[in-house]
């Protein structure tokens, strides 16, 4: 499968996934915006190997088969940085994290947060209109890039984050910035020429 029809079937799996997360205070207004998820996802996948986007999709369909939603999942794990307490009641309806997910959640987490300060010192006025990069310059209840990172690498299984891994050290070899490149197709799907026209 080619990588762009790759992404197609992924995001065909994704959103009506997201449509079905319930949220404590009712449906979310993003909930109703198609256009700006297919350009969010659209820009991290394009950023993508297709060993790792494959591996996803693989996780996808796995997940699907169980009968579980991988986008609850996600915004589960970030309620443990953002909503402890609640955390705490919804803990055991979410797959138990090992050890060794964690320690690679942790390892991939340290080095995009390291790209997206880099990215935040280069494009400061992007940065600042998206999420605070750190869950300790967030407000109470606000989700920063660090937890909503955490959350999403959570809901990945070991080859997913293996193979992510592999390709962000193919990257930093060759002196590229995942999370800058991210934000360079989201500008791109936006009608913008660069980040510096962003």
């Amino acid at each position: 499968m080619k990588k762009d029809e790759l992404i197609q079937q992924i995001l065909a799996l994704e959103w009506p996934m997201f449509q079905q997360v319930r949220n404590r205070h009712g449906r979310a207004a993003c909930q109703d915006d198609e256009r700006t998820f297919t350009i969010m996802r659209l820009s991290q996948f394009a950023a993508l190997d297709e060993a790792t986007l494959t591996s996803y999709y693989q996780d996808l369909l796995a997940t699907k088969k169980d009968g579980r939603n991988i986008m609850t999942e996600k915004y589960g794990y970030m309620m443990a940085w953002t909503h402890a307490d609640e955390f705490q009641l919804i803990q055991a309806d979410l797959p138990a994290v090992s050890m060794e997910k964690r320690q690679l959640v942790h390892q991939i987490l340290r080095q995009q947060i390291h790209w997206m300060t880099e990215t935040a010192i280069a494009y400061p006025n992007i940065v600042r209109k998206g999420r605070p990069i750190r869950q300790t310059q967030a407000a109470p209840g606000e989700t920063s890039f660090e937890t909503y990172t955490a959350g999403e690498l959570m809901t990945y299984s070991l080859p997913t984050l293996h193979s992510l891994w592999a390709h962000m050290q193919n990257l930093k070899k060759a002196d590229r910035n995942l999370n800058q490149e991210i934000l360079e197709h989201t500008a791109a799907l936006c009608g913008f020429s660069s980040l510096d026209a962003l």
